[in-house]
């Protein structure tokens, strides 16, 4: 599924897109791309 991952780092709050079998998943996908940072919320997206 793609979700939405909305992230925190280096005092700014952004997304970043990633498809991913489940929410977990959705995270640590979006660390790998971007270490360092806070993961905010994830969302699934169905558009």
């Amino acid at each position: 599924m793609k979700c939405e991952v909305k992230l925190y780092k280096a005092g700014q709050v952004f997304n970043e897109s990633v498809i991913a079998r489940d929410y977990q998943d959705a995270r640590e996908v979006a660390l790998a791309r971007n270490p360092g940072a806070n993961v905010v919320s994830v969302t699934a997206v169905f558009k």
